[in-house]
This record gives C-alpha cells, sequence and structure tokens, in this order.
C-alpha cells in the first residue's frame, strides 16, 4: 500500500537542495538506526527506521518537481489502515509545507532566533518563514552533532552548514550567539522569553519524554546542558543563565528584539524590529513536535 501527497514549492531551487540535505540531517539525527535517510538525484529517499512514522512504514521519498514537492509513503503490511496512513500522509505533508511552502525575498541581514528551547522557537521559526524570511530550526550538527548519541565532550563549531540560510533558531545555535555575532557582522538577534515556571515544566516533559524513547538526553541538550542527566535545578539555572547572558552581551545595542510570544501584537513586533510589512495571517503558535523538527 501506498500514499501520495503533493506540497507547493514556493522556495528558489538552490534553497529546496539545502532542505532537502537538513531533512536527511534530521532524520538521521533522530533515528535510532542512524543514517536511513539518503539525498537522491530526485530528492529524498528515506527506509524504514525513520523516528516519529509508525513502525508498519516501510519507506518513504520526496521527489522535487518543477514547482512541487511530492511526498510518497509506502508500507508492505496488509493489515495497515488506509485511515491510518493518511493520517500519517497529511501530517508530514502540513510540516513539508511549512518547509517549502513559502515564498522567499531577500533579506539585508542574518536573523538568528537566541531564545531558549521551549520558548516558542517553532512558532518563531514558521512566523518568519511566513514573512518569506529562508528559515532553519534546530540545526546540532554545528556542533558536530550529527545523532542522538553523538559525543559532544570535544564539540568543535562549525557555522558553514548555516550559512545558506537568513534565519536559524534553536539549540544550539541560541548558545553561541556571542560567536554568530563575530561570524556574521550587522546580524538581528531575537531572544524568546517566558515565564520560568511554565519553560521548567515544558522543559522537563520534553527531556522526560526523550529520555523514555531514546534512553539518553540528546547529544544537542547534553552540550547545551553540560549533562547527561535530567537534573530539574539544573534546567532551570542554565535557563536563566542564558537569559542573563544575552541581556548583558546585548546591553546598550538595538539589533537584539526581546519577545514573549504568548503576549499580543507579536506581528507588529516582530515587522517592526525587521522593518517588514505586517501579515493579514494570524501569527503562528505551534507546539506540537513536527515529524522532522524538534519541539520548542
Amino acid at each position: 500500500m501506498n500514499i501520495s501527497r503533493s506540497i507547493p514549492c514556493g522556495l528558489l531551487s538552490e534553497q529546496v537542495d539545502v532542505v532537502i540535505r537538513d531533512i536527511c540531517r534530521d532524520i538521521n539525527y533522530s533515528s535510532p538506526n542512524k543514517e536511513v535517510a539518503i539525498k537522491t538525484a530526485f530528492g529524498l529517499q528515506c527506509l524504514s527506521g525513520w523516528d516519529g512514522l509508525p513502525t508498519w512504514v516501510n519507506s518513504a521519498e520526496l521527489h522535487v518537481l518543477e514547482d512541487e514537492i511530492k511526498l510518497n509513503l509506502y508500507a508492505d503490511n496488509a493489515d495497515v489502515d488506509s485511515d491510518d496512513l493518511a493520517k500519517t500522509a497529511d501530517g508530514i505533508q502540513n510540516y513539508l509545507f511549512s518547509l517549502f511552502g513559502y515564498k522567499t525575498r531577500p533579506f539585508p541581514n542574518k536573523i538568528f532566533c537566541i531564545g531558549w528551547s521551549k520558548t516558542g522557537t517553532v512558532s518563531l521559526t514558521e512566523a518568519l518563514r511566513m514573512l518569506g524570511i529562508f528559515s532553519r530550526h534546530f540545526t546540532p550538527w554545528i556542533i558536530g552533532a550529527n545523532h542522538f548519541d553523538s559525543d559532544v565532550s570535544e564539540a568543535s563549531i562549525n557555522f558553514s552548514s548555516i550559512a545558506d540560510y537568513t534565519s536559524v533558531s534553536d539549540v544550539p545555535a541560541c548558545a553561541l550567539f556571542r560567536e554568530l555575532d563575530q561570524a556574521f557582522p550587522d546580524s538581528k538577534f531575537i531572544l524568546t522569553t517566558r515565564p520560568s515556571e511554565s519553560w521548567i515544566e515544558s522543559a522537563v516533559l520534553q527531556h522526560e519524554s526523550l529520555i523514555e524513547q531514546q534512553g539518553i538526553m540528546d547529544s544537542a541538550s547534553r552540550w547545551v546542558y553540560g549533562t547527561d542527566k535530567m537534573d530539574r535545578q539544573l534546567l532551570l539555572k542554565r535557563y536563566l543563565q542564558h537569559h542573563q547572558q544575552v541581556l548583558d552581551y546585548f546591553k546598550g545595542r538595538s539589533d537584539l528584539l526581546i519577545i514573549d510570544l504568548s503576549e499580543d501584537n507579536q506581528w507588529q513586533k516582530i515587522c517592526g524590529f525587521l522593518n517588514l510589512p505586517i501579515p493579514n495571517n494570524p501569527f503562528p503558535h505551534l507546539n506540537k513536535r513536527g515529524d522532522l523538527e524538534k519541539t520548542a
């Protein structure tokens, strides 16, 4: 049994190549079977073992066509319910639209979203894509963390893999705001915030779920927190420390926007900071993990 979905593509061809490359990276980072996704001449092929997909999905493909991306899911199990397969395909289709569906615009600066995980970084990334900003959420490979269990004890920083994007968000990039400021002069920075009481509950839930699934905290989190243990107090300390470090570093500068996405007028604040027109669409509020991207 197989099922297909079509996703309109608003990206330039070179941007499509970058996104396909990083979907492969994302799948392989999360998959317990390591290199299950490869970039191909037609797009992407993923064998069984794609984390986040039902086990009965044997393989998946993305085909890059002239103005659309074609998703194909294959399930050899004769007992698979067609409604379940359709629901799975619909979920991935929605996620892929976020990656490919928005037309991009030239922007004179890099935009680094340096809010900590669980402060709305997925929502902010989606908002920037809606504004036409070529954006990427979660880039563990900049510290050499290519897999969930990568050794990050001697991580080395490499920004070449994010240079194609106009905007990058979430860990580990958010912890590298000083280095990003030096590597990409004249950038703009957005710090998303959230009350510490609600943040810690969300963060604990996220990490407990990951540890339950994988048996270990993922490599990017181990790097930013400096531990492989689920330590509630350490998580909260690191979150508050990051917030204060950003405030101290950017004190007196005009290239930092601080925003709580639970408050009103999100579009006005972000578009005013970036000098972009306010869209007619409602501001996106996403809090559920996509099939390929990390929650924030």
